[in-house]
């Protein structure tokens, strides 16, 4: 298989112009759980020395938190490998709950790709940013829309639904589920500080 750069933007390009079809070439490459996983894991680490050239480029950021958190490469690399794999989780199982037939490997293999390719759009985004700055907003904003485009194409094709629109509000609303019920873990597991 070529791994070159060309390729590797030659096929972001088209999965950006057709991603329904992007989606079911990765599920056909018949990547079993373990691939799915090591996958995850090579974007992870890819994500995070993406992260530290950009603090190389950018310096340190305002968030005292994200911060510590990009300080530690590993603990981050770390952290990127279990949001992909809790999302390549809740795209399947989630899915199933709707009547999705897709597979658990198959939806590891899917969020894997949608990492490179946003890895791809982030390392555009910085170029922008250094040689202009002006368009450094928009570009952003457009890989945030990439994020959710791909996300909502990739679902539909790994579990066979047909209506994109339904599918965006479903992750929506998982998304949503989970960031409430995380809050409420926290509220629990985290201490106060006194004021």
């Amino acid at each position: 298989m070529n791994l070159s750069l060309q390729t590797l933007l030659r096929a972001a390009r088209d999965t950006l112009v057709n991603p329904a079809s992007a989606a079911r070439y990765v599920m056909g490459l018949g990547l079993d759980a373990g691939q799915g996983l090591m996958a995850l894991g090579l974007t992870a680490v890819c994500a995070t020395l993406l992260t530290a050239m950009m603090q190389a480029f950018m310096g340190p950021i305002d968030d005292p938190a994200m911060q510590e958190m990009f300080n530690r490469p590993f603990i981050l690399a770390i952290s990127q490998f279990g949001l992909m794999a809790l999302g390549a989780f809740l795209m399947w199982r989630v899915g199933r709950v709707f009547g999705g037939n897709g597979s658990f490997a198959q939806s590891l293999a899917l969020v894997a790709w949608l990492e490179v390719v946003l890895i791809l759009l982030q390392v555009a985004a910085l170029v922008v940013q250094l040689a202009l700055p002006l368009f450094a907003l928009p570009v952003g904003l457009a890989s945030v829309f990439a994020f959710f485009y791909l996300l909502t194409h990739f679902t539909a094709a790994l579990n066979g639904f047909v209506s994109l629109t339904k599918t965006f509000f479903a992750i929506l609303g998982t998304a949503i589920a989970v960031l409430l019920l995380a809050t409420f873990v926290l509220m629990f597991f985290v201490p106060v500080p006194n004021v």
